[in-house]
């Protein structure tokens, strides 16, 4: 509150505070909405959680039904599959694994990135009853800046 030379008061703002006011509003205009809008970071972050665990619900079950479980990935898109049943128990002479993998709500264990999000390197994953893999060494698979890790000899899916 400020009074003027006649003694009235005179309530707001001054130029000089509006102006640094406008000027704060514009620099976090000009860094923070473009961060809102692009949503190819978002998009990237959901497909690696959602790889994550699809391995990891792949890996268990596998060592929960005793059957292999052959996870595929490709740049854009997953799925796993079982070898299928043979006599009540999964038949170990099939290598299509043509059984698709199912989770509790009857859909299968598949899924496609976002547009503009890939995976690498593409990869195929066998899941054994013990949860190894045949891997001759640790996988690492990104997505983006994401990045996790297959541990070849217990199939345990490690992310940072």
């Amino acid at each position: 509150m400020r009074k003027d030379p006649n003694g009235s008061r005179q309530d707001g703002f001054t130029l000089v505070e509006l102006a640094v006011v406008i000027v704060i509003v514009a620099v976090l205009g000009a860094i923070a909405l473009p961060r809102f809008f692009d949503e190819r970071a978002f998009a990237e972050r959901g497909y690696f959680e959602e790889l994550a665990a699809a391995l990891r619900y792949s890996r268990a079950a596998a060592v929960g039904t005793g059957c292999p479980v052959r996870f595929v990935l490709t740049g854009t898109d997953y799925s796993a599959g079982q070898q299928l049943p043979a006599g009540g128990r999964c038949d170990p002479a099939d290598s299509s694994f043509g059984q698709p993998l199912v989770l509790a709500d009857g859909s299968a264990v598949a899924g496609a990135a976002p547009d503009g999000v890939t995976a690498a390197p593409a990869a195929t994953i066998v899941f054994d009853a013990l949860g190894a893999t045949g891997l001759a060494g640790n996988q690492t698979i990104s997505v983006g800046p994401h990045a996790l890790s297959v541990q070849a000899a217990s199939g345990y899916v490690e992310v940072p």
